[in-house]
């Protein structure tokens, strides 16, 4: 479609995102150096080429560039070295793990075998348990797995992005992640009215739960669209919404 002379092709980073989280009731991954040396050790660039062809961001945080709450971030770059340092400092050596994905989204099996060949260097065996998405939910809120990776859709206010996950009070906080000055700063989002005091409370919060690797961030997904370039006025959103509000369809242009 991108060689399509009569087709606009737009591929925007979408709200979406996907990530990875560690059970931090199990050992080691209680341990911030292991997940830390989790997040060295995974090639999100392999991830993203893999699950998207190449259309997904990589992305460190949960929200994307040109989101009015993205902040940048790019501690975790792919680093082999570090991540045995880490596991070495936390005396972890060879050991299994146990990846829970499912058939529900396909990309959470073609993501795991990257993951499990990096990990594979790191002298971590990864275990990929590929179950329907029922079996995945109740794995998931029972605490039967060492790593799962899933994403989080449709989201819009920081909000979402960030306290039913990360909050220790959190409806979806399956990886039992704990942290008084995240929940601080969570709980204080929800009630402050100035967008700029509100906006530092997310960004330290999301650098963080980041740093801590309460998740860890891979991308966030594009949203693909075309269009006739006789249509002007549209764009795609990160929302993945579509609007018709300021759009135009011209005569004589391509059909």
């Amino acid at each position: 479609m991108k060689d399509d002379d009569a087709i606009h092709l737009a591929v925007t980073a979408s709200n979406d995102y996907w990530y990875l989280a560690l059970n931090e009731a199990h050992k080691p991954w209680d341990d911030v150096r292991v997940r830390q040396a989790i997040a060295y050790g995974i090639d999100r660039a392999s991830i993203v080429q893999a699950t998207s062809y190449g259309t997904a961001t990589a992305n460190q945080l949960a929200i994307p560039k040109g989101n009015p709450w993205y902040i940048p971030y790019d501690r975790y770059s792919y680093d082999p070295e570090k991540a045995k340092s880490l596991l070495r400092d936390a005396g972890v050596g060879a050991r299994p793990l146990d990846m829970l994905v499912t058939t529900e989204y396909p990309e959470t099996v073609t993501a795991a075998q990257i993951v499990a060949d990096n990990l594979s260097a790191l002298g971590i065996t990864v275990n990929i348990r590929t179950v329907d998405f029922a079996t995945w939910l109740d794995e998931q809120n029972s605490g039967h797995f060492d790593m799962l990776m899933m994403g989080w859709l449709g989201n819009i206010d920081p909000d979402d992005f960030y306290y039913a996950q990360h909050h220790t009070d959190g409806s979806s906080n399956a990886q039992k992640f704990s942290d008084p000055e995240v929940d601080r700063l969570l709980d204080a989002g929800r009630t402050e009215s100035n967008r700029d005091i509100r906006k530092d409370d997310y960004a330290r919060a999301a650098t963080i739960i980041a740093d801590k690797c309460s998740y860890i961030f891979l991308y966030n997904p594009s949203v693909v669209q075309g269009w006739t370039t006789s249509l002007s006025g549209y764009d795609a959103r990160r929302d993945g919404a579509v609007r018709f509000r300021t759009a135009a369809l011209h005569p004589g242009g391509a059909a």
